[in-house]
């Protein structure tokens, strides 16, 4: 009699076994360690028997820890009263290795658990939504108004012209008095350099006494370089 499996019992077996991985990830009284073992023991069941009988090292060396752990995580999933059963274990000598056999009794509790807590999860999320719709609703956000990009470029044209208020005329037009270094005083016309040619000759020449910078004094004229501060240097 051959022991192949047919397809329809392939496709049972695969069945079996993903149905109790799928829960077994979902068992929250399990821990960490515990679905590794349980996972690694799955891989060893037979197909036909559906038994497992890996021994603790061969367990041990798969998952990379010690033999002892192994053996932990194995009694407490064969305990029917510690509240995490999924493996049942016997053996027919002290000198023979366990066989183990996967228990399906608290596969439906342990769905119905995922079922239960994903609907906490979507009321708490669902509550949680609707919180923040009533606190946006009683407290409306306030939000800033728009800038006028004229804003940040206003400048009046009549600013750059303005005089300093500090300053009662445009000293660059008028003639201070001041003294020279001599201590000989010399006194300047307190109004507007003339801009008129006949008119400036005779302003400078009451202004500068040598008549060899009357000339030079005209074209400064011309080229809008007359200042008090040139008149003082010339008339010096």
């Amino acid at each position: 009699m051959s022991d192949a499996l047919s397809q329809a019992e392939v496709q049972s077996f695969t069945s079996w076994k993903l149905d109790i991985i799928d829960a077994m990830s979902c068992d929250a009284q399990l821990d960490d360690i515990d679905f590794r073992v349980a996972f690694r023991m799955m891989q060893h069941v037979n197909a036909k028997t559906r038994d497992a009988h890996p021994s603790l090292e061969r367990l041990a060396a798969q998952l990379g820890v010690h033999r002892d752990t192994v053996m932990r995580s194995l009694n407490r999933m064969c305990d029917p009263n510690g509240g995490r059963q999924w493996l049942s274990r016997r053996r027919n000598s002290r000198i023979e290795s366990y066989c183990y056999s996967f228990v399906t009794d608290r596969l439906n509790a342990v769905i119905d658990g995922k079922l239960q807590r994903e609907d906490q999860a979507r009321e708490t999320a669902q509550q949680r939504r609707r919180q923040r719709l009533e606190v946006a609703r009683k407290q409306p956000r306030d939000v800033a108004p728009l800038q006028s990009p004229e804003v940040a470029n206003v400048q009046s044209p009549e600013v750059a012209p303005l005089q300093p208020k500090h300053l009662t005329e445009n000293y660059l037009n008028r003639t201070p008095s001041d003294s020279c270094s001599d201590g000989r005083e010399v006194t300047y016309p307190r109004g507007i350099i003339p801009s008129n040619e006949s008119d400036f000759g005779s302003w400078i020449s009451r202004n500068i006494p040598d008549p060899t910078k009357h000339r030079e004094a005209l074209r400064l004229l011309h080229e809008r370089k007359m200042t008090p501060e040139v008149l003082r240097r010339m008339a010096a």
